[in-house]
């Protein structure tokens, strides 16, 4: 996959805000755009927006110096103890950081304001704030799933980066 292709399907999400942020598992999901109704895998009703952001590489959200949140906050205590149960919900370091992200999103959200990507299926998207979201896959290896934008209840929206 070209970088090009890789920036004409991430194009979408430009100018459109970011409207929530969090995990399954160590799966991090964002949200961008108006928020709609859809149905879920399971056939229940759901709020989402426009589009979703699946990511399961290493990733981080930073602004000017420091990085807010990161893919290795999921097996930490904000203290920096590992955790033995790091995919229960809410103990993390990542979560108690998202519950503050999702509660400054919600009062004002920030909106992409530029992509910049790599030709290995990386990518940095600038978003107001100062805040920045980069990805960026770290094994040499094509097995796995690095990453997907898709739009939720639109099967044939998935674009997915292996």
């Amino acid at each position: 996959m070209t970088a090009e292709e890789i920036c004409q399907a991430l194009q979408p999400l430009s100018g459109l805000r970011l409207r929530s942020l969090g995990r399954a598992a160590n799966m991090l999901w964002l949200e961008f755009g108006e928020l709609r109704d859809s149905l879920s895998p399971l056939g229940r009703m759901r709020t989402t927006g426009e589009w979703a952001l699946h990511i399961q590489c290493a990733w981080r959200i930073c602004q000017p110096g420091r990085i807010v949140i990161g893919c290795r906050d999921f097996y930490y205590s904000t203290a920096g103890d590992p955790l033995d149960d790091w995919d229960k919900p809410g103990k993390s370091s990542f979560d108690i950081t998202a519950v503050a992200l999702r509660e400054d999103f919600s009062a004002s959200p920030p909106y992409a304001t530029s992509i910049n990507v790599d030709d290995v299926g990386g990518f940095s998207i600038g978003i107001t704030q100062d805040y920045r979201l980069d990805v960026f896959p770290d094994d040499s290896k094509v097995v796995c799933e690095h990453w997907r934008l898709f739009q939720p209840g639109i099967e044939d929206s998935h674009f997915v980066f292996r």
